[in-house]
Parts: C-alpha cells; sequence; structure tokens
C-alpha cells in the first residue's frame, strides 16, 4: 500500500511525548539572543522600524480592501445599467405600431 504524501507526519518530539509549546523560558530566550544580536541600543530603532513597517502595511491591506470594494461596486452598478437597457431595448418594451399587419385599413 503507497502512503499518501499528504499525511500528517509526526515529529520526533511528538512521538516522544514531549509536547511542541511556546512557553515564557523560549520566549525570554528568544529575547535574550535578539539583545546579544543588536544589541541594546539598537532595539529602540529596530522597534520603531517594525511598527513603521506594521502600519504601512495594515495602510496598504486596508486600501487594497477599499479598491476592491469599489470595483466590487462599480461592477454591480454597470451590471443593473446593463440589465435595465436590455429590458427597455427588449422587443416586447418596443412600441407596437397601429398598422393592421394584412395591409388592411379600418
Amino acid at each position: 500500500m503507497v502512503k499518501s504524501s499528504f499525511t500528517a507526519r509526526t515529529t520526533n518530539y511528538e512521538r516522544r511525548g514531549i509536547p511542541m509549546t511556546v512557553g515564557p523560558l523560549e520566549i525570554g530566550l528568544v529575547v535574550l539572543v535578539i539583545v546579544l544580536l543588536f544589541g541594546a541600543r539598537k532595539l529602540p530603532e529596530l522597534a520603531r522600524s517594525l511598527g513603521r513597517s506594521m502600519r504601512i502595511f495594515k495602510s496598504e491591506v486596508k486600501e487594497m480592501k477599499d479598491e476592491n470594494n469599489t470595483t466590487n461596486e462599480q461592477g454591480q452598478i454597470a451590471a443593473s445599467k446593463k440589465n435595465d437597457e436590455d429590458f427597455w431595448n427588449s422587443p416586447e418594451m418596443q412600441p407596437r405600431s397601429t398598422k393592421p399587419v394584412d395591409g388592411t385599413q379600418n
């Protein structure tokens, strides 16, 4: 039987029963490594830069959503106008002639 490549694979830690969670100790170690790598003087600058980047990213996402909503609204308006035009231009909605079809006059 061939095993599917989409089956969930377990890690060695999961097989041994060791949970893969991030606790306060792991977070503290990551912060310590960051402080050691970048130094205490660079951290405020990095935080400011990260904050600016997040702000720009959020504004771009919001702008894309607004643009998408505007495009959808314009498409719906255009579709409704086309439907209205199709309705009024249909043969059933055109004025009927008053002349008899057989060519006789009353």
